[in-house]
């Protein structure tokens, strides 16, 4: 006798899970993922339903997770602000919708990464540190219900200033944007340090960069950083920005007498560096964990 039919499954992961993504761009990819996630949800509990071998649904909201960690910020953009005193409470507000939900695949599909960063000399000055996939993705960021949040206290009066800075890390080897998690606390001590390198010097530059920016990820060498990234200038393809986030000024300090921030140290000696300017930034004294994405 024939044993009984098994059930039929619907196996409705693309492609790209089962290991066929390379072929994609990793825009497409993403997309592709977050519809994924959005079948996965409206359908979640029919009979028979499963992801790639025999796995649950639930694996496409990782799927599109990992796929973000992976891609290079195609448009980023550091937006400096000055806030008028009196209307902190109501830009927190504001900020606090549009910066989670964009962290949202559901809702911001190419968004990678976005921290609101307090200046520590002035408290009523911000920087916004987006990072999308491409011009696309950060278009469609300007589309969303939570974007608006920002422009509708900014189309209020509340904001004093604002400037500008168009970085990418999609022209840089792939260890310049940070793909590990950054842990679930807020950053006390961070910088943003510019710097313009001589045209000559910039690959002797991004190997002493390679060298910091990967070894002060490792916790068991620089346990107190909780992300580097190192992102170049649209604009001027000499002029690049460190983001340096620490737990505390102790864990800053601690990172200066690593072997590996020498590296960076010992090039700037043999002078390599045009100019340098650095903003120190925190998230600690911004109310609740939101303001520094895990």
């Amino acid at each position: 006798a024939r044993p009984p039919a098994r059930p039929r499954r619907f196996c409705l992961v693309p492609a790209m899970a089962r290991g066929a993504s390379s072929a994609l761009p990793a825009a497409l990819l993403l997309l592709l993922a977050t519809v994924w996630a959005l079948v996965a949800v409206r359908f979640r509990g029919l009979p028979g339903f499963t992801g790639s071998s025999g796995r649950s649904a639930a694996v496409a909201p990782r799927i599109a997770r990992t796929l973000a960690s992976r891609a290079a910020v195609g448009s980023g953009v550091l937006v400096s602000v000055e806030i008028k005193p009196d209307r902190i409470e109501d830009f927190l507000s504001a900020m606090e919708v549009d910066v989670t939900k964009s962290r949202d695949k559901a809702l911001d599909p190419g968004c990678l990464r976005f921290d609101l960063l307090r200046d520590r000399d002035d408290p009523n000055k911000f920087v916004f540190y987006e990072c999308y996939l491409d011009d696309g993705a950060a278009a469609h960021h300007k589309t969303t219900s939570h974007y608006n949040a920002w422009a509708e206290f900014k189309a209020s009066g509340g904001v004093v200033s604002q400037s500008v800075a168009k970085v990418e890390t999609a022209s840089l080897p792939a260890w310049a944007f940070q793909t590990s998690d950054c842990g679930n606390k807020p950053t006390g001590s961070a910088v943003l340090v510019t710097v313009d390198i001589k045209p000559d010097r910039i690959d002797d530059f991004l190997k002493a960069m390679e060298d910091d920016v990967t070894k002060s990820r490792d916790k068991a060498l620089d346990p107190g950083c909780l992300r580097f990234d190192l992102l170049r200038d649209r604009e001027d393809p000499n002029k690049f920005v460190f983001y340096e986030a620490y737990s505390d000024d102790e864990g800053a300090a601690q990172h200066k007498t690593t072997s590996h921030y020498k590296s960076w140290a010992d090039f700037k000696g043999t002078g390599g560096v045009a100019s340098q300017s650095v903003t120190k930034v925190e998230t600690a004294s911004i109310p609740g964990t939101w303001a520094f994405q895990a």
